[in-house]
């Protein structure tokens, strides 16, 4: 039997666990049927060594079971402790030797070497033997990684190394920039690599509502951004994150942006879905994709620009990411209309909430301390999360459908499904 290691090959499985212990928590080996209890006491291991100090672990009642959660309290952060699971690769002896020896030889600023020069120097520097494949194949990853740099000369290839940080103009200036942006943008792993290079700490930001388990995904971020930068279309394997002993489905489509929502900051791709009928856009949640495989034609510029046009203009009736309703009826817009009780004299903020967070929808002061919120959208169950906040004021909802003019049976289903979740609230807090 193999020893456990708690170095990695493939990010994948730490990341699905990472994320289950986080967001969901309080999980024991017999919550994850789909894997062996060999493959979850090596991810549990690995993630209580990296993440020691937000591990919490509790027993079952009996004691038969102990359940793993991360508690994180994100005021508190300088940074974010999840960028620990990037920072974890497996490798060699003879790996680990040849990254310290390439990168001392070529340490000095105007120093270059072609692969047969860096192989010979090798041997005579430190006595290590590395056949000239391995010494290319290294650079080459290097060089892709931005550590060194190319240079060719006919048919000959020489590597030198790229400039470093502290090498940059202002760049004692750029640290408080690139605090900040590591602990609240996408991709602040990469701040958070300069910052630990540089052997800096934030000191200055935090972040009162942060949502540091979305850089799990990141790696999956940027090869979408890559995909619009490079207006490539792709292809996803998506998997519901609740049902991980399922392979998952494949899609394809042209990427056009990426939404972040900012009240979840749960991010989506969205794209341009072609199928055998119809072509629609959609919006795929990026922690339910688990691989993303760029395709090598490119879209001409103008079928992209007229998709992208195409997309701001259908964007003005999407309350979230949901470009069809869930419900469907004889339209493709559904008209809400929220008639609201606020007392005017003591709770002015109650109509201001409705032009706050109303997406642009209009508000008409009715009658007294009775006030009409109306907005026409895509799929009007998106909106029943806001709407359910107003609870113990709301005096009546309708929802039109067939492009939200005309009452049909939309509304009865959809009312059905909004009082449903009423009750189920109330039962689930005794009310």
């Amino acid at each position: 039997m193999s020893d456990f290691q708690e170095l990695i090959k493939n990010i994948d499985k730490c990341r699905d666990y990472v994320r289950d212990f986080f967001v969901y928590g309080f999980k024991s080996r017999s919550d994850f049927p789909g894997k062996s209890a060999r493959t979850y006491d090596d991810e549990r291991r690995r993630i209580v060594s990296w993440l020691p100090d937000y591990v919490r672990e509790d027993y079952s009642e009996g004691g038969k079971s102990k359940n793993i959660s991360l508690q994180i309290d994100q005021k508190k952060l300088d940074t974010n402790p999840l960028f620990r699971v990037w920072q974890t690769k497996s490798f060699t002896d003879k790996d680990l030797m040849l990254h310290f020896c390439l990168l001392k030889l070529l340490e000095k600023k105007d120093a270059e070497y072609s692969a047969a020069e860096l192989t010979d120097l090798l041997m005579d520097e430190y006595a290590y033997e590395a056949d000239l494949q391995s010494v290319r194949r290294k650079c080459n990853e290097y060089a892709e990684e931005g550590l060194l740099k190319i240079r060719k000369e006919g048919k000959s290839i020489f590597y030198s190394r790229d400039l470093r940080f502290d090498e940059l103009p202002y760049a004692e200036e750029l640290l408080d920039l690139i605090c900040c942006f590591q602990m609240d943008q996408p991709l602040g792993v990469v701040g958070n690599t300069i910052l630990t290079g540089q052997k800096e700490k934030n000191e200055i930001f935090h972040v009162k509502h942060g949502f540091p388990t979305f850089t799990l995904e990141d790696e999956v971020l940027l090869s979408l951004l890559d995909a619009i930068h490079e207006k490539k279309k792709v292809k996803l394997r998506v998997q519901n994150n609740r049902n991980m002993e399922r392979e998952g489905s494949l899609k394809t489509g042209l990427p056009l942006q990426i939404f972040v929502s900012t009240r979840s900051g749960r991010r989506f791709v969205c794209m341009h879905m072609e199928g055998r009928k119809t072509a629609h856009f959609t919006c795929l949640r990026l922690d339910q994709i688990k691989e993303v495989n760029v395709l090598s034609v490119e879209e001409s510029e103008d079928r992209r620009q007229r998709l992208y046009e195409r997309l701001m203009e259908e964007k003005k009736a999407v309350w979230g990411v949901s470009f069809a309703p869930l419900v469907p009826g004889q339209g493709a817009l559904q008209k809400v209309v929220l008639t609201i009780y606020a007392d005017e004299q003591i709770e002015p903020f109650i109509p201001q909430r409705l032009l706050r967070e109303g997406e642009g929808g209009s508000v008409e002061r009715i009658a007294q301390d009775t006030f009409r919120y109306e907005k026409t959208v895509k799929d009007a169950m998106e909106m029943f999360p806001w709407i359910r906040s107003f609870t113990g004021r709301i005096l009546d909802l309708t929802i039109y459908g067939t492009d939200g003019e005309e009452l049909t049976e939309e509304n009865e289903r959809l009312k059905k499904i909004f009082l449903s979740d009423l009750k189920k609230m109330y039962d689930m807090y005794g009310i």
